[in-house]
């Protein structure tokens, strides 16, 4: 009976707050910030035990090579849950864990992206259905700009592939509240050093999206950069600084920039 029930459960859910994907509900949950001891006690269950228990908390931005680094670290999937998620549902393990990320070149992460989503997701992983009915008809680089600036930062419209880095690490207020970050494929190395200080084992990779040949037209790389403004910052920063994070990575971001996502 629950097997037919959570179905209905969760669409009508996604229906009274207004997204395509059951974890969105708690995402959206998430961007009150209200830290209710019955809201806290109904969904404690939504951070595993596993992930409570454990010294380190990997934010998975997708598309940043995170499946397997999740794979290595805990047994139950956390998703892409974003340190919002974690400040209401599991505010102890944001606090007391070791928080990182890993960051990717934003274009190459745009046109991994865009792949992805053409392809209905990669060797692991698939686009939700409601998702990729919002993106019906959009096959082109161009079109799916066109999309990506008519939702007006209201990242909940689009898969969590297409949204941006910066989603998953801020808080509510606009504060990067993750420890350290990385670079995808410059910094493997002093990510395996960092992962066996805490005896995790090292990363492979997997959830392969099968990549075209495609490139940006100028005109192209200019929207996805202000599409993706605060991204750029943030991948230039690290690059300068690999494992800069928290504060540190804040105060030398430019003064102005918003991080703040919007309900």
């Amino acid at each position: 009976m629950k097997h037919l029930l959570n179905p209905l459960i969760e669409h009508a859910a996604c229906r009274a707050f207004g997204v395509d994907q059951y974890p969105d509900v708690f995402e959206r949950i998430a961007m009150g910030g209200r830290r209710s001891p019955i809201v806290q006690r109904l969904f404690s269950h939504k951070v595993s035990a596993d992930i409570r228990s454990h010294k380190l908390l990997f934010i998975h931005i997708p598309k940043n090579g995170g499946t397997s680094i999740k794979r290595v670290l805990y047994r139950d999937d956390p998703g892409h849950a974003t340190v919002r998620f974690y400040d209401v549902f599991g505010a102890e393990v944001l606090c007391s864990s070791a928080s990182f990320a890993l960051l990717r070149d934003p274009v190459d992460r745009f046109l991994s992206a865009f792949d992805f989503l053409q392809q209905g997701g990669g060797s692991d992983v698939t686009v939700r259905p409601a998702a990729l009915r919002r993106l019906a008809g959009i096959d082109t680089i161009d079109a799916f700009l066109d999309y990506l600036e008519a939702i007006r930062g209201n990242w909940f419209k689009v898969d969590t592939v297409a949204r941006p880095q910066w989603w998953y690490v801020a808080d509510r207020d606009g504060t990067i509240r993750v420890g350290k970050f990385w670079l995808l494929g410059e910094h493997n190395a002093a990510i395996n050093r960092f992962l066996a200080s805490y005896n995790a084992p090292a990363i492979g990779h997997v959830n392969r999206t099968a990549r075209s040949q495609r490139q940006l037209t100028a005109g192209q790389t200019q929207r996805v950069e202000s599409l993706y403004a605060p991204d750029f910052e943030l991948y230039a920063q690290v690059r300068r600084q690999p494992g800069i994070g928290g504060m540190e990575l804040q105060r030398v971001l430019p003064s102005g920039m918003r991080l703040v996502p919007q309900l």
